[in-house]
């Protein structure tokens, strides 16, 4: 008998629709035979391992939900290697599925589900909303009592949580060929645990450039960041607005040369001139009248609004609200390069989880239906219902133009880390983007300073 106890304490950057600073703690208490259960928590970016999630009853909320969907779904045969090839092989069986979508989201799982109960006639899936608050962590309890719902639909961040819980299934035996043709392989990556697949990639976020090509110069948009810079001093119509966070300035470190991490975990901002470079960059932009790189977001979203500068720097979340008020003015594209690289946004995902508790058989059943939700025909659904970002890298988004560029940047985006570690690098990386803003000291002494206090903080 393992028993769990322990108090885990998360923080979020952004939220999906709105941008806040949330931390999140949790009490989880866990008993089970031959496993360990640890708890996750749903709140966007960051995560560090132990476990842990938002308190949830120990049965699931009410609310559940049966719909079916259509298109062909790929069916694997119970052996290994099977791989993602769709087929109209009849499937029969239930399925019950556990989410924390609402609104658009809901909608849009709705219209899927009922998408696959025309495809697959024979197969019943329920839906059960669980707050999101409670989701991974009712979920986790579910599965330690050998019960549960077959998929859960959840935020990648928890994925530690969930592997140490002994929560979710390996999909490895069950999936061959390379999933990186089928999604986009930062999605992929973002389903993995030391190199282990767990989950298929549903939808995703993250940052890129919006425009305001009302704004935008004869010359064009800039495609890097000197560029970018520059324009910005010629005219203060030509600046930039980004939100002062870690998640929102990432993309520069790469594109600049810099890495966060070393695979052992170790913080590595001052192994190069990188880092310091490219807080040299933010804090010239922040100096440029008429650009702002800062911590009020609502301040950032109401002058890009109002027309004071032509680029925006965030993710699809702000995008119903700038459309309603810019109309055919907004685009976005991706964001610019670096001296280095390419500008490498954060990127995280929903995905779908199977329950290692149900049988073999449950198990196949379960992934045609995870492989049909996240298949391309569906991804047009997400997109155009949902508003949502799909994972299906040959998904038609042309009915979708502005999460067309969106998924142009997912082309560079990286998987943001959920290692343990970066529970001190959300505090102590997002300190540094604001002292590199105020000029406490020079850029290079910030970055070996921050370098120092994350890796001792964690024992580095």
């Amino acid at each position: 008998m393992y028993e769990l106890s322990h108090l885990f304490t998360k923080r979020m950057p952004i939220p999906r629709m709105h941008i806040t600073l949330l931390w999140v703690a949790i009490v989880l208490l866990l008993a089970a035979c031959s496993r360990s259960q640890p708890t996750p928590t749903p709140v966007p970016p960051p995560t560090p391992a132990s476990t842990t999630t938002g308190a949830a009853p120990a049965t699931a909320p009410s609310g559940a939900a049966t719909e079916s969907t259509s298109q062909e779904v790929a069916t694997l045969a119970p052996t290994p290697a099977a791989t993602i090839a769709a087929t109209a092989t009849p499937l029969a069986g239930r399925v019950v599925l556990w989410h924390s979508w609402a609104q658009a989201e809901g909608d849009a799982l709705a219209a899927v589900l009922s998408q696959l109960q025309e495809a697959q006639p024979g197969v019943q899936v329920e839906t059960l909303f669980v707050a999101p608050s409670d989701l991974v962590t009712s979920y986790a309890e579910a599965v330690a009592s050998g019960s549960g719902p077959d998929l859960i639909l959840a935020p990648n961040w928890w994925l530690n949580d969930l592997v140490e819980a002994n929560a979710v299934l390996n999909l490895e035996p069950l999936l061959g060929g390379s999933l990186e043709t089928t999604y986009w392989p930062a999605t992929v990556e973002s389903m993995r645990h030391h190199g282990v697949l767990y989950g298929l990639p549903l939808t995703y976020n993250l940052v890129a450039l919006y425009v305001n090509n009302a704004l935008v110069p004869p010359e064009g948009i800039p495609t890097d960041t000197a560029a970018l810079l520059a324009a910005a001093g010629i005219t203060t119509t030509s600046g930039v607005g980004l939100y002062a966070t870690l998640f929102h300035t990432y993309w520069g470190l790469p594109a600049y040369g810099a890495q966060l991490l070393n695979e052992q975990g170790l913080v590595t901002l001052d192994q190069s001139a990188g880092a310091a470079d490219y807080l040299t960059w933010l804090n010239a932009l922040n100096s440029t009248p008429g650009s702002y790189v800062n911590s009020d977001y609502g301040m950032l979203l109401d002058r890009f609004k109002k027309g004071e500068f032509a680029y925006l720097i965030d993710g699809p979340w702000a995008l119903a609200e700038l459309r309603t008020v810019l109309g055919d003015d907004l685009s976005v594209t991706p964001l610019p390069a670096g001296p280095s690289a390419p500008a490498q946004p954060w990127l995280y995902s929903d995905g779908l989880f199977v329950n290692p508790t149900i049988t073999p058989e449950q198990q196949i059943l379960a992934m045609n239906v995870a492989l049909f939700l996240t298949g391309d025909q569906a991804a047009t659904t997400w997109a155009t219902t949902g508003e949502l970002l799909p994972a299906a890298r040959n998904a038609d988004l042309s009915a979708a133009p502005l999460l067309q560029g969106f998924a142009a940047q997912a082309a560079t985006a990286v998987p943001m880390p959920t290692t343990p570690e970066m529970e001190e690098v959300w505090t102590y990386g997002g300190d540094m983007i604001i002292k590199a803003l105020t000029g406490v000291a020079e850029a290079s002494v910030i970055v070996s300073e921050t370098t120092t206090l994350i890796n001792e903080a964690n024992g580095k």
